[in-house]
């Protein structure tokens, strides 16, 4: 008979055995998988695979965790798989449990929308990873915008989610107790440390001294930004709502790199970052990102895209409020809050919401460490464009509330583009 002996590799545990000499892999205590150990780890897993001869690659472009993609030629997954500390900076240390919260989240998120997220085949909490669908008949938003890629219906689906997913894991449609239950389970202190800090502090005060900035751009941060005591207080006020706002279960970082794209539809994955929190968060990540799309496309000179994407963010707006409203005068449990007032307000304070924090997203992605590359692309431009952003979402964090005064929101930004000039 066989006789076993645990052995502790590098970045792994196998089981060695004695006659046949054969290393296997255990899966029973965490350790960081390398591709080698995820390649042994979806055979004894899952059932996806019968042919040992897989091809596994860690193909992770973000900022926090690692993703793999494993495929025999014909049947492909991903496997997704959290570390100690985040891939941007060994400063931020994690709890391995987010990548747990992420494929629960997305179940969660799917109940409503099982269409726009990945299918989920296993969530193990003993290696801290999730198996999912693989997408890889879909492209990346950010790359298929920078690619002057048009998709008509982008507005609508994007307004749907967001009225899906935020409404109805509101109060006014979850019943409390299961509410709070979901809750208890999202909460998620160590990325929304991050958020908190990245987002809304560190970009005004520099106080880690981690804010990235070209020499060009360092006087006009100093002089707006970091010298600006009414933009601080307005950002303050936004993070206090962050703090404190248990409004609906967000994505958290919403961005057009968390959105894959075809000409059938929408996935939206990497929701790491979610929790109950203020559900304008996740709207106005959206509008930002849409921003920095139009933006890029501006400085090509791809006028069709520039249309077409102020077109979508009008559009994403509009769907998400009608959509919201029709949900909330349908579907609203409690019978204090049906009323048509507090509905209308309750959106209303939405779309303020998402108007500071698309300011706010605009802000931290090209003073704050994190940058895109929708601006990181741009050249003899780049300045110019950042300035002309960064004057523009100085006025949606001071005045969201006046926003519906003017035709759009490009009215605003092509006023900022005056000033800037």
């Amino acid at each position: 008979m066989a006789t076993f002996f645990l052995v502790q590799g590098k970045t792994s545990f196998f089981v060695l055995d004695k006659n046949s000499r054969e290393k296997k892999m255990k899966f029973d205590r965490y350790f960081l998988m390398d591709e080698a150990a995820v390649k042994a780890y979806i055979l004894e897993k899952t059932d996806c695979f019968t042919d040992k001869e897989l091809t596994v690659s860690e193909i992770g472009d973000g900022n926090l965790n690692y993703v793999f993609r494993i495929s025999d030629g014909e049947t492909s997954v991903i496997v997704k798989h959290s570390g100690h500390t985040a891939r941007i900076s060994d400063e931020f240390i994690l709890s391995t449990d987010r990548t747990i919260r992420e494929g629960r989240l997305l179940q969660a998120h799917g109940r409503y929308v099982p269409d726009f997220v990945p299918a989920i085949y296993l969530i193990d909490e003993t290696m801290k990873c999730v198996i999912m669908e693989d997408l890889s008949n879909y492209e990346i938003l950010r790359t298929a915008l920078q690619q002057n890629q048009i998709y008509p219906h982008l507005g609508q689906l994007l307004g749907h989610y967001l009225a899906e997913t935020l409404i109805r894991t509101s109060d006014f449609i979850l019943p409390p107790k299961e509410k709070k239950m979901l809750q208890k389970e999202m909460i998620n202190p160590e990325l929304c440390e991050i958020t908190e800090g990245l987002v809304y502090t560190e970009p005004f005060y520099d106080n880690f001294s981690r804010n990235e900035l070209s020499p060009e751009l360092a006087e006009y941060v100093e002089q707006y930004i970091y010298n600006d005591a009414a933009l601080k207080r307005s950002a303050a006020e936004a993070k206090l709502k962050f703090l404190n706002k248990a409004e609906s279960l967000i994505h958290g970082d919403l961005h057009s790199g968390s959105v894959f794209v075809n000409a059938e539809g929408i996935k939206v994955i990497d929701p790491e970052f979610g929790f109950f929190g203020p559900a304008g968060y996740d709207v106005g990540n959206v509008i930002a990102h849409l921003l920095f799309a139009y933006a890029y496309a501006e400085t090509k000179g791809q006028k069709e895209q520039m249309a077409w994407l102020e077109k979508t963010i009008e559009e994403v707006m509009k769907t998400f409020r009608s959509s919201a409203l029709i949900i909330l005068q349908n579907e609203t449990r409690d019978i204090a809050l049906n009323d048509e007032s507090i509905f209308a307000a309750f959106i209303s304070e939405i779309e303020k919401d998402a108007y500071m924090v698309a300011g706010l997203e605009i802000i931290r992605r090209i003073v704050g460490m994190a940058k895109v590359s929708d601006i990181t692309l741009l050249e003899e431009t780049r300045v110019r464009t950042e300035i002309q952003l960064l004057s523009f979402a100085r006025y949606l964090i001071q005045h969201p509330d006046k926003i519906r005064i003017y035709p759009s929101l490009f009215a605003i930004y092509q006023n900022s583009k005056e000033q800037v000039a």
